[in-house]
């Protein structure tokens, strides 16, 4: 059952990351991450003689950020530790010739908030662009199998990058104080951290080990590792989200359950039931995954000094 779990987990993923249907969900959590490395990295023209700046993606999942980075012009690692991400990633990035190639069903197996039998069992093409058509520059691309805690914080990974770019990554962390001393470490002096992403620490609720911070914490902590806070940003982003759910398509009753406040001023990572209770029992009922789906989430922008 563990397995089945996360071949769906992939299959929505893959959705999320390389499908044009989602490209709306992409833009809302890697947009601002891309426009943040592009205005503060500089990449050298083709006959300046230097090489581009290195962009780490920790937690890069199907590697749709890795290649938009790389699109970019940086020299982008992307690091993976789940086998069932690695194998996908691996084949969409390396085997896939022409947009739209393959036909994945990443929604039928979730049985709420369909408005019909066909949009549950529809089929969504991948990918919209082939790694191969994105135009980017041999050697500017790669990713790493393995631990981020065991891989980058080897020493000779010290100050060998000049960005680090997260996106729903740091809560994955048993101890986020880790994560935050791992990326000081290996960003170059100057260099800097783009993150997007909510605190909903995914070891909360465990048995294994599990710090969680709020975010204030958080930033404290990054101050004590040598990194200053730049910029911080809340947004709302989408995850995972079916296009056509009922959930979706009521914009309406989304727009209810907002107004009440509560989902706004309860906090960047308010807890969607605390949000849907303080509507009416209709509004809840048509509103609950997309009330799940989009919360408040942090984008910071932080410099090693």
């Amino acid at each position: 059952p563990g397995d089945v779990d996360k071949v769906r987990y992939v299959l929505k993923n893959l959705a999320r990351d390389w499908s044009e249907e989602a490209a709306g969900e992409r833009a809302q959590c890697h947009g601002p991450i891309l426009a943040e490395l592009e205005a503060r990295l500089t990449v050298p023209g083709p006959n300046e003689g230097k090489y581009p700046p290195r962009v780490m993606v920790p937690g890069a999942g199907l590697g749709r950020l890795v290649m938009e980075c790389a699109r970019r012009g940086f020299d982008t690692e992307g690091n993976e530790y789940s086998y069932y991400m690695l194998l996908t990633s691996s084949y969409i990035l390396n085997h896939a010739t022409r947009p739209g190639q393959f036909l994945i069903h990443p929604w039928m197996h979730n049985n709420n908030n369909h408005l019909s039998d066909a949009d549950q069992l529809r089929a969504t093409p991948v990918p919209d662009l082939p790694a191969c058509e994105a135009g980017i520059q041999p050697g500017c691309m790669s990713m790493c199998a393995g631990d981020f805690m065991e891989v980058y914080g080897a020493p000779e990974q010290t100050a060998q990058w000049d960005a680090v770019a997260t996106c729903f990554f740091i809560d994955t962390a048993h101890n986020v104080v880790e994560y935050l001393e791992v990326i000081a470490r290996c960003l170059k002096p100057g260099g800097v951290w783009v993150n997007f992403g909510p605190l909903l620490f995914h070891w909360a609720d465990g048995e294994e080990m599990s710090v969680e911070m709020s975010l204030e914490d958080v930033e404290r902590v990054a101050a004590t590792v040598g990194l200053d806070v730049v910029k911080r940003e809340m947004r709302d982003s989408l995850y995972t989200a079916d296009k056509k759910s009922i959930a979706r398509q009521c914009t309406g009753a989304h727009s209810s359950l907002r107004s009440s406040g509560e989902a706004v001023t309860a906090g960047w990572a308010a807890a969607a039931k605390g949000c849907a209770a303080e509507a009416k029992e209709p509004i809840r009922k048509v509103s609950w995954d997309m009330a799940q789906s989009t919360l408040p989430y942090w984008e910071g922008i932080m410099r090693l000094g």
